[in-house]
């Protein structure tokens, strides 16, 4: 019987390398996946996000554009801040303490959560809005689902009203979500 000595093949070295990299690769993907569903389920939620900011934002937008909206009336969006408050820049913000209207401190440490049905509160600052704007151009309450919890801040510097929106699946993430902002200028009759 003949042995051969430099028949091909792989030595066991070889095959335990090629087995080690190829269980790296297949770990990597595995990992890749469960991110790219992450990620994929948040873009969704964003784009969810942004829709509702729209139909949120869009009758106040078109409502405090009307050139027939009174000064008298757009100088009432937004509670005066106080003389003695020197941490307000702005001439009046809904609701009084912007963002933080929606959270509460939880003991006497620094954190935070959302308190209440931020919902209620977004509605009572677009209905507020909405009562100074002119009649023809009043639109409705946008009907967003009932599993997103939704938070609005108005602020009025003068004759500029910027309207900030963020909406979340779950009420715990409000304020981690990303914001949209619209600023609107006062097209109206100074005179009125």
């Amino acid at each position: 019987m003949k042995f051969m000595k430099n028949r091909p093949g792989f030595t066991l070295l070889e095959v335990n390398l090629a087995i080690f990299i190829m269980a790296t690769g297949v770990l990597v993907m595995c990992g890749l996946y469960s991110l790219g569903f992450r990620e994929n389920r948040q873009s969704v939620e964003d784009v969810a996000s942004a829709a509702f900011a729209d139909a949120y934002l869009g009758p106040l937008v078109q409502g405090l554009s009307a050139t027939n909206m009174p000064w008298s009336a757009w100088i009432q969006i937004g509670d005066s801040p106080s003389n003695s408050d020197t941490t307000r820049v702005a001439d009046g913000v809904w609701p009084s303490d912007g963002w933080m209207s929606y959270v509460q401190q939880v003991g006497t440490t620094a954190n935070y959560r959302i308190k209440g049905t931020p919902r209620a509160t977004a509605d009572g600052v677009f209905q507020k809005i909405l009562s100074k704007v002119p009649s023809p151009y009043k639109g409705s309450n946008p009907g967003l689902p009932s599993d997103y919890q939704y938070g609005f801040v108005a602020t009025r510097c003068g004759a500029t009203v910027q309207l900030a929106f963020r909406a979340s699946r779950r009420k715990e993430a409000l304020m981690s979500q990303p914001l949209f902002v619209s600023e609107v200028h006062f097209q109206g009759d100074p005179e009125r």
